[in-house]
């Protein structure tokens, strides 16, 4: 304050006048207070180490995951792949008969949906749709179920597996 005059500066002014006029200055007075810890035996200079870590932050209001909303969400999803499953299983039966009585059984209405059930349904998909590559309904829906779906789903597993019987 005395050197300022009750002046306040800028940060950059401070940056400025550290970075440019004081760069030699605290180089020599680091190197000094090393030396002088050395010599005292307070630090060892035989190994040093320096951390480069860089830690993506994760920690803003929406990432924190309850286990009511996973419960909803996982509903929401698996009604949204059934619906999914009820278009594909439409369009089958109106444009090919020959597939009648091949619907997906493994993800019937009264079960409980998993991810390995929903990778199975995916894979046995792709399969119909290596022997059809023009079904654009049935292209979509792939991509969908492979693309979002199932890595949501992959997601809300782990949250619940993560959450055990707590709520939080």
């Amino acid at each position: 304050m005395w050197l300022a005059g009750r002046q306040r500066p800028d940060f950059r002014t401070l940056n400025r006048f550290r970075s440019q006029r004081m760069r030699n200055v605290l180089e020599t007075v680091f190197t000094a207070v090393l030396q002088f810890l050395a010599d005292e035996k307070y630090v060892s200079l035989e190994h040093y180490f320096v951390d480069g870590t860089k830690i993506e932050a994760n920690a803003n209001r929406y990432t924190f995951v309850w286990s009511k909303a996973v419960s909803k969400h996982k509903a929401k999803l698996r009604d949204k792949v059934q619906a999914l499953f009820a278009d594909i299983e439409a369009a089958e039966e109106q444009e090919e008969q020959e597939n009648q009585g091949k619907d997906l059984d493994e993800l019937s209405t009264g079960s409980e949906m998993d991810s390995e059930k929903l990778e199975q349904a995916v894979q046995k998909l792709e399969a119909q749709l290596a022997e059809k590559p023009k079904d654009k309904p049935l292209k979509k829906t792939v991509r969908t179920l492979r693309k979002d779906l199932l890595p949501r789903l992959q997601k809300y597993e782990q949250y619940q597996k993560l959450l055990g019987d707590r709520n939080s």
